[in-house]
């Protein structure tokens, strides 16, 4: 059945021009940017879901948290809202590549390459974590691999659909299983609320899957695979594919942890240990990835997973209607002798120039709104990214103190508990030598022992203070870097906020704007039309107008009729 949303103009500016493919929440669209000539895909919601507004919601939000996270492996929206009639639209670059399931279909992947897309897709998610969204729906189709400037492999993150914002945790009903089965991690099989450390367990999952071609439990349902995440063992890499290196195989399996907090303590965390295997057992991905690429994906502003073409399509409309007047002109000249129409005629053609030159203002009028739109987009894009990049860097600094003061914090109980043994066993031996007979000239072979364990445990305990306060005093520094670390995070994420707000009042306000001069634009267009109809009405079946109808017709197929948005689908 032809899809009734195809041809159809969203928001007065983006034409749908095929349909790429269906979601779960919604379908993606191929469309052309009328204005400034850009393809781009457009999400729609599925017109099922339009009146269910916790669906509505999470669409929209989609855009909000993809546009927070600003990172160059996560899609890009310049776009979002709703049509007059209630589709709710995202607008996104459009991806030219493959899902990361193409590629595990076809069987267990090379080392280095899995994990150099697992390092792109975590530090995605590193920033998105640390700006309070979760995505919540980590797999394998959500991850595309493009090719970015000759860089094979390069992962844009997508759907956040069903992703929560910390500050904004209502929309879904308490204990609702929302996500994928295959990929869900255990706390979201039992309905509870998904984590950041949730979207590390489908990472887990997806890591399993890349090194294997097959997932981790042996389940055929949804309900088998969400008991499975619930209380089953996950099986072992090296176990189903022996190929696979033991060390990178414990790292899966720590992913895969039932307990959120014997999983990674943060993507951060995660992201640090992948380098680390990298650099042991791919050095040739590192040596890349860690030098040229790195730069090239921080300094990714350019929003080139977007296809842009400024190659002719034909006349363009305005052109057309001028083309058109001039026919319609050479039409009263050859009908009438002396070149002069009824008044009718005549004032109908004066009306094509004029309208004709004022659509030719509006014309340029509208292509430098758009054009104007699309900068802003673009400042409000590079200010999240730069802001964004500070925050990545507090908070992977913040992970390693934390990690650090929990480390130091075992090691503090372990110093603590050997002074305490070496006090005890200090007064043990103080007892020995108290309870000793010292009237004899000689020191006997138990009372020399006691003073040499007494001398033993005293310095043992010594040192053991010493160590316990230089830990202390080490654990204060870094609590306090801590707290000066959450102050400049909050200051970011308030300047980050401000910004946001700011530049979406400006956006929607520049929208709004750029919506009048369309339907300005389209009352002309209307205006045009009527005056047509009524001279082709007039010189229809003329003979000597014949040749010049076939250069209307000729006009009307090479022109670019940009039609006003319509209603209904």
């Amino acid at each position: 059945m032809k899809d009734r949303l195809l041809g159809r103009v969203i928001a007065d500016r983006y034409r749908l021009e095929s349909r790429l493919g269906v979601g779960g929440m919604g379908a993606v669209y191929k469309a052309r940017h009328l204005l400034i000539d850009r393809v781009v895909a457009v999400k729609i919601l599925q017109p099922e879901k339009r009146g269910e507004e916790h669906f509505r919601a999470w669409f929209l939000r989609e855009a909000r948290a993809a546009n927070r996270i600003s990172h160059a492996n996560t899609v890009d929206i310049s776009d979002f809202g709703e049509t007059e009639d209630g589709l709710a639209y995202l607008i996104m670059e459009l991806l030219i590549g493959e899902p990361l399931s193409n590629l595990i279909a076809r069987g267990p992947m090379d080392l280095d390459v899995s994990l150099d897309i697992m390092e792109q897709a975590t530090a995605a998610m590193a920033r998105a974590h640390d700006l309070g969204v979760v995505h919540r729906d980590i797999k394998p189709d959500n991850i595309q691999l493009i090719n970015k400037a000759g860089r094979k492999n390069f992962v844009k993150v997508i759907d956040f659909g069903l992703a929560r914002l910390s500050q904004d945790g209502r929309l879904a009903a308490k204990g609702a299983v929302f996500g994928t089965p295959e990929y869900m991690s255990p706390e979201q099989a039992r309905g509870e609320d998904a984590t950041p450390l949730s979207d590390l367990y489908s990472l887990g999952v997806i890591f399993f899957e890349m090194l294997t071609a097959r997932l981790p439990f042996n389940a055929k349902d949804r309900d088998s695979f969400i008991e499975a995440h619930k209380s089953s063992t996950p099986l072992k890499a090296i176990d189903v594919n022996p190929a696979v290196d033991p060390m990178v195989s414990e790292v899966v399996s720590m992913l895969l942890e039932k307990d959120p907090a014997t999983r990674f303590k943060d993507a951060h965390h995660f992201v640090e240990k992948i380098k680390t295997l990298q650099r042991r057992l791919a050095p040739a991905v590192n040596a890349w990835g860690e030098g040229e690429f790195r730069a090239t994906r921080d300094r990714d502003k350019d929003n080139s997973g977007f296809i842009t073409s400024f190659s002719p399509m034909g006349l363009n409309n305005v052109a057309a209607w001028a083309l058109k007047a001039t026919v319609f002109g050479r039409m009263v000249a050859t009908s009438y002798p002396g070149g002069a129409g009824p008044s009718q005629v005549m004032k109908s053609i004066e009306s094509i120039w004029k309208l004709a030159a004022a659509s030719t203002r509006l014309d340029g009028e509208l292509q430098a709104a758009a054009r104007s739109n699309e900068r802003l987009h673009g400042r409000s894009k590079d200010f999240a990214a730069q802001v964004g990049r500070r925050i990545e860097d507090l908070s992977r600094e913040k992970s390693r103190l934390e990690r650090e003061i929990t480390s130091a914090s075992e090691d503090l109980e372990r110093l603590k508990e050997d002074f305490e043994n070496a006090d005890s066993e200090l007064k043990e031996a103080r007892k020995i030598i108290a309870s000793i007979d010292k009237g004899r000239d000689e020191m006997n072979i138990h009372l020399r022992n006691a003073y040499e364990k007494a001398g033993a445990m005293a310095a043992r305990r010594q040192a053991r203070s010493e160590a316990v306060l230089k830990v202390e005093a080490k654990m204060e520094k870094w609590q306090e870097e801590l707290t000066n670390i959450d102050s400049q995070l909050a200051e970011y994420k308030e300047q980050l906020d401000k910004n946001s707000s700011s530049i979406d009042d400006d956006l929607v306000d520049a929208r709004r704007r750029l919506a009048a001069k369309v339907k300005e634009r389209d009352t002309y267009t209307r205006k045009l039309e009527e005056s047509a109809d009524f001279l082709k009405s007039h010189f229809t079946g003329r003979p000597e107008c014949t040749e010049l109808f076939k250069e209307l017709e000729e006009l009307d197929r090479n022109s670019i009729l940009i039609e006003p948005n319509a209603s209904g689908y």
